[in-house]
């Protein structure tokens, strides 16, 4: 990525990040707060970020548990406001987080020195600095929602191997939207307008678009479809200039140069452009976010929904 194109990444993550900041939001799974400024993400209420981010989090550990020894030395590249590092930090490992974002990696110092959980804390460091850049060794290189934005895939993917001891381990989570299908939207689309009908949507009009007539129905899963293939609405913008360049088979592929597959997991299908959406009385949002999530899993875990996430452990090869 030329130097132009990594300031116009990172500007677009400091705007990003400010913003958010400023609304309320707290980058920690375990001081999140409810924060009225997410219309849609799961980070509008802590019991989102549990489902959903937390959840996510529990599988690197599990990898981190069965691939890595107590206490690695952990490179989370790319890692923003640092929610993730956080709570492998909280977990004993010695973490080490790099962002081109300058204000991310503020946010996230800032979320370290306000840490309450202290017991069983490794250790935690942040630095501003391109992942191509990075130098040190390490037991393990971490990608979190981050391979799919930089431009040199195959390259970064040899930075990561060099960054790591013999034997060393690299985990990541990342999209694999383009293996979506209309059948997978036709059940958010569903979901979606029943929500709305019944007034739990944060768009009460949504459900009528869709309950009008079969066309109408047909124009909702295609907008769905792309909304999820893009990771964003019709009027929203992308998180950054680079957003989706990569997508799962691609990144499979190329982390198959150079890593030997520990551990492949299907991800979540829909719950993370869902929950965030549910609106009305606690009680039944609570209970009907529990019911989402859960069924997202299962339908992932027999084959009624294609996931829209992965997560990855390989070995490093000689």
């Amino acid at each position: 990525m030329s130097e132009p194109q990594l300031e116009e990444e990172a500007r677009a993550f400091d705007a990003r990040i400010r913003e958010r900041v400023a609304a309320g939001f707290i980058p920690d799974v375990r001081r999140a707060v409810k924060c009225e400024y997410f219309y849609k993400s799961f980070w509008r209420d802590p019991q989102f970020v549990d489902l959903y981010v937390t959840g996510g989090i529990r599988i690197m550990l599990e990898f981190l548990r069965t691939y890595a020894v107590a206490g690695a030395r952990v490179l989370d590249a790319g890692c923003g406001t640092g929610y993730v590092g956080l709570e492998l930090a909280r977990n004993g490992y010695r973490v080490k987080g790099i962002d081109i974002s300058v204000e991310s990696v503020r946010v996230a110092g800032r979320m370290r020195d306000e840490n309450p959980f202290v017991d069983g804390f490794g250790s935690l460091d942040y630095e501003v600095c391109e992942f191509l850049q990075a130098a040190g060794t390490y037991d393990v290189v971490l990608f979190s929602g981050v391979l799919h934005h930089l431009d040199d895939l195959a390259r970064a993917v040899d930075q990561a191997r060099s960054l790591l001891a013999p034997d060393g381990l690299l985990i990541c989570r990342e999209p694999c939207h383009r293996g979506w299908r209309q059948q997978d939207a036709a059940q958010v689309a569903l979901i979606r307008s029943l929500l709305s009908l019944v007034g739990m949507w944060y768009d009460e009009e949504e459900g009528r678009r869709i309950a009008r007539d079969e066309q109408s129905l047909a124009q909702s899963v295609a907008e769905i479809l792309s909304e999820y293939v893009e990771e964003r609405d019709k009027a929203e913008a992308g998180q950054s200039p680079n957003d989706n360049s990569w997508d799962g088979d691609q990144i499979v592929g190329a982390l198959g140069r150079r890593f030997r597959q520990l551990e492949y997991r299907p991800g979540e299908a829909y719950m993370y452009r869902v929950l965030g959406g549910l609106r009305g009385d606690a009680d039944r949002v609570a209970a009907v976010a529990d019911l989402l999530a859960m069924y997202d899993r299962f339908a992932v875990k027999h084959g009624y929904l294609k996931p829209n996430y992965f997560y990855y452990a390989g070995r490093a090869l000689p």
